[in-house]
């Protein structure tokens, strides 16, 4: 070992030891009895929101039904749900994926719907408002961005990044730049009139304070930032929900410390959901006379269903990285095959007629370059979402294999 390098460790040993009391971010007091009580509000407010648009989308979809009935419509209404999921950088592909499902013929079956819910988690909530408005200019907008990486995006904290009182290794100031610039009030206020129509758009983050989901409604906050034209809570749940936890900065929301959705659910679905509180048990209860629509699922899951396998070096960032990589996908895996088997259910408690179809990154890909939020790497996966998105034989529709 060079003196220089021991010179270097010795300083980063001693600050380890000596600056730990430095005070860190004070955040509020809050005593056991209290944090249950919000907990108790926070699941309240939740059932209520998910039961209110919830409804909206079921009158949406009556009343295109009524309108097919009296031969205004050509065909008969579906309910679609699109969740995208997390993935970090490489939401490149979900990206490039939009764009290219959007070119498919809107004759075709699996052509990109206007869709009745759109859900994401992590980098999918940062493409999920572009994917609800779904018009060529908001996917075009939403591929530029993933195509064009800034190196401060993100940005270390210098030399004693890692010491106890920062909240986090690093800050994200171009990221943070970057969404303001892209969702700002005139999109918010598109999202507030989609919203209008019935149309559901949520991301998850994870309350650490409480150790759960946290599911946000984009248009009831859309419709918040309008009207009192500040849009610094919207960004801060969107950027709450790609929060990578000790990587990236919090989010105080409302007091409560927020981190990356992925942490609780890297897709969400409704698999939280009562059973009474289903899009198919309320179709029943509104339109009991009316046959339950067909609900169709889809899932853009920006990584690999498995990935290949590789001898891991023997150090510690590289099996930490390799297990957490691990454990998101497992985790996601299994929300997925509830998913499928939420869908059986459906089928046979309510008669329901419910597809689940997902689309992933290809086991046998390889990035082209090392590294986070690399320019070569996320075009490369821009060009096979773009690719993979175009052809309507992509989707999976089941993951038996898996």
């Amino acid at each position: 070992m060079s003196l220089a390098h021991r010179c270097t460790s010795l300083i980063l040993l001693l600050a380890a030891l000596l600056l730990p009391a430095c005070r860190g971010t004070q955040r509020p007091t809050r005593d056991t009895a209290q944090l249950l009580e919000i907990r108790e509000k926070t699941r309240e407010t939740y059932h209520a929101v998910t039961r209110e648009r919830f409804l909206a989308v079921l009158q949406r979809t009556h009343a295109q039904l009524e309108a097919y009935k009296a031969g205004n419509l050509p065909a008969p209404p579906t309910i679609d749900v699109l969740a995208i999921s997390g993935g970090g950088d490489w939401g490149a592909f979900g990206a490039g994926f939009l764009k290219g499902w959007r070119s498919i013929d809107p004759a075709n079956p699996l052509a990109l719907p206007e869709f009745d819910a759109v859900t994401g988690v992590s980098t999918g909530a940062l493409i999920a408002p572009f994917a609800f408005l779904g018009d060529q200019a908001a996917l075009d907008k939403i591929e530029f961005l993933y195509r064009h990486p800034q190196r401060d995006w993100m940005r270390d904290r210098g030399l004693f990044f890692f010491l106890p009182h920062n909240i986090s290794f690093a800050t994200i100031p171009g990221l943070e730049r970057d969404l303001k610039q892209s969702v700002d009030l005139a999109f918010a206020q598109r999202i507030v009139d989609e919203g209008n129509s019935g149309r559901i758009l949520t991301v998850n983050t994870t309350n650490l304070d409480d150790a759960s989901p946290r599911v946000f409604s984009l248009v009831i906050e859309a419709r918040r930032a309008v009207k009192d034209r500040d849009m610094s809570r919207l960004h801060n749940i969107i950027l709450a929900s790609a929060g990578i936890p000790g990587a990236f900065p919090y989010r105080d929301i409302d007091g409560t410390m927020y981190v990356d959705g992925g942490v609780t659910a890297n897709i969400i679905y409704g698999g939280r959901l009562r059973s009474d509180e289903s899009i198919p048990a309320l179709w029943q209860q509104l339109y009991p006379n009316d046959p339950i629509p067909p609900i169709r699922y889809w899932v853009l899951f920006n990584n690999k269903l498995r990935t290949l396998p590789k001898i891991v070096p023997a150090r510690w960032p590289t099996i930490v990285t390799r297990s957490i990589e691990t454990s998101i996908r497992s985790s996601t895996l299994t929300s997925i095959r509830h998913l499928y088997a939420m869908a059986e259910v459906f089928r046979l408690k309510y008669n329901a007629n419910v597809e689940v179809r997902v689309a992933a990154i290809p086991d046998d890909w390889s990035p082209p370059a090392e590294g986070d939020f690399n320019t070569k790497t996320m075009n490369a996966l821009v060009d096979l979402g773009e690719q993979l998105g175009s052809k309507p034989e992509t989707w999976l529709t089941d993951i038996d294999d898996y």
